[in-house]
């Protein structure tokens, strides 16, 4: 999916939905429909819906996630006249807390492609027309809910690829309510020490045939991310950027590697990969599509904390898109989510000496 940004010289996003949760049951405020969870001290939480904060298919309120009053998704509920903090809680993405539009009780009619603004709107008040502005990682902003109403707010960022959204009551007398599971995985970047050992002994194989490991691929910085062969969304376009980010990388004699893992090796096997490289003209030198066995394959996605979903044919196409940028010890040093601006940013974050072990 593609994210339709208000200012055209930022760069797209790419997202995949994976929305697995088991629901929150509901009650009711007045006639105004779901159950929401108290606030905790630190008011509103915001992340890509994925991981710990998982993703609710609400009956009221319908597909609802990264924002949260705790660890995991909901309807969100104050009571009128206070003030809430809201943050960021990614290490390394942007976000916003927009409200697209006030309305009177469910369903919410998410609109498809609302104009959501970047840039700080409503004096600090939530309202019709209220926008945070881009929340850098890891800052807050905060919002005075004076105007009592039901608000469904969303991510200009991410609404459209990811759908972030929710809703959020502010209603007097809000009582608490049970929340949704968290999501599969972990939203929280893997650490280093977390792609062990053992994981990078696992073996894979090449579009060439050749087995090899992510500790044989040690020494040069590496970019990893994960598709699916069969995939028609995403998956492509990540195969366009590290496509051209591979021949960037050979036109500027940089010494790295870009390497693609299928994430359905049930369906994607070595040979699948091996079409996909003639396809996109993987040159082998830069760019590596592999596939390995079933257990070798979840292995290294668990490693990475890779989420993937299997959809309506039966194969694993609903699923993450991150790249992981691993320095030349094979240490996770940076988290990148997929975008139209992928091919010239893995080329700059690959070429930063800092990746490179000091002898």
């Amino acid at each position: 999916m593609i994210l339709r940004r208000a200012a055209a010289p930022l760069p797209l996003l790419i997202g995949a939905l994976v929305a697995c949760t088991n629901g929150g049951g509901l009650g009711s405020i007045g006639g105004g429909g779901g159950s929401p969870s108290p606030p905790p001290p630190g008011g509103i939480g915001v992340g890509i819906p994925t991981g710990k904060i998982g993703v609710e298919v609400d009956p009221v309120w319908g597909m609802i996630g990264g924002y949260t009053q705790n660890k995991t998704s909901q309807v969100l509920a104050f009571a009128p006249g206070g003030k809430v903090t809201v943050k960021n809680l990614s290490s390394t993405t942007p976000h916003t807390l927009n409200v697209i539009q006030k309305i009177t009780g469910p369903p919410p009619a998410w609109p498809p492609s609302p104009s959501l603004s970047f840039s700080p709107k409503g004096n600090g008040v939530l309202g019709p027309g209220y926008a945070s502005g881009t929340i850098n990682p890891g800052a807050s902003v905060t919002v005075t809910l004076s105007k009592p109403g039901i608000y469904l707010i969303g991510c200009a960022f991410h609404y459209v690829g990811i759908n972030m959204r929710d809703v959020i009551q502010v209603v007097a007398g809000a009582t608490p309510g049970p929340t949704a599971s968290p999501g599969p995985g972990g939203y929280a970047i893997p650490a280093p020490a977390q792609i062990s050992a053992q994981v990078r002994q696992q073996q894979l194989v090449d579009q060439r045939g050749r087995a090899f490991t992510l500790a044989s691929l040690g020494g040069k910085p590496l970019a990893v991310t994960f598709i699916s062969a069969h995939c028609t969304d995403a998956c492509p376009l990540m195969n366009a950027q590290f496509a051209d980010a591979a021949r960037r990388l050979a036109a500027q004699h940089v010494n790295a590697r870009l390497l693609t893992v299928t994430l359905d090796p049930e369906h994607n096997s070595p040979q699948a990969m091996r079409q996909l490289a003639r396809r996109f003209g993987a040159n082998a030198h830069y760019w590596l599509l592999a596939g390995g066995s079933v257990p070798n394959v979840h292995a290294i996605m668990r490693a990475f904390g890779v989420i993937s979903v299997e959809g309506k044919r039966g194969e694993n196409d609903r699923h993450t898109t991150f790249v992981y940028v691993l320095n030349s010890r094979g240490e996770l040093a940076q988290t990148m989510l997929a975008s139209t601006a992928l091919n010239e940013e893995l080329v700059d974050a690959l070429r930063d000496r800092s990746l490179v072990a000091q002898r």
